[in-house]
């Protein structure tokens, strides 16, 4: 499935992060409407300083600002890709300030079973404010997963991270 979702961003990557998931979704349902995921698709400009996001269904980035603040960049999510065919996913504009750091994450990051994903979601928030504002950013990413082993003995859900400093 990963597979068939990566190749599908793949080919559409350039346009327009809704329209992006937009089609990996339209593969997916005529595919196999059995099979889904959520995505989160992201388009940087480093020279404006700016992202786009689209959202099927994933937990949203965060993003620690110069000052320290970390807030969830919550755009409008979609359906869950292979889900709904003509599904539509809005698209966020942000502002990527100098000295900030973005948290690309996966759900296996956060979620724990009977937690809230809204105060798990907070939870990472408050982890990335913790960690000094001058630290490295593989240093960030060393303590957030450390965060996970603490807090649950038993993983049943792959976990991935990307952390960029946008210097």
């Amino acid at each position: 499935l990963m597979g068939q979702v990566r190749t599908a961003v793949h080919a559409t990557a350039g346009a327009a992060p809704g329209e992006v998931l937009e089609r990996a979704n339209r593969l997916l349902t005529d595919l196999n409407p059995g099979l889904f995921t959520s995505c989160v698709y992201v388009h940087l400009n480093l020279r404006t300083r700016r992202a786009l996001l689209a959202n099927a269904g994933h937990p949203p980035p965060l993003l620690r600002h110069p000052d320290g603040r970390v807030t969830a960049l919550r755009v409008e999510p979609g359906p869950l890709l292979g889900v709904m065919p003509g599904a539509v996913y809005p698209v966020l504009d942000v502002d990527l300030p100098a000295g900030s750091v973005l948290v690309l994450y996966t759900d296996g990051l956060i979620e724990t079973p009977g937690e809230d994903l809204d105060a798990s979601v907070a939870g990472l928030a408050r982890a990335v404010a913790a960690v000094p504002e001058d630290a490295p950013v593989d240093a960030l990413a060393d303590e957030l997963l450390a965060g996970v082993q603490a807090r649950v003995r038993v993983r049943n859900d792959d976990i991935a991270l990307l952390v960029l400093s946008l210097g």
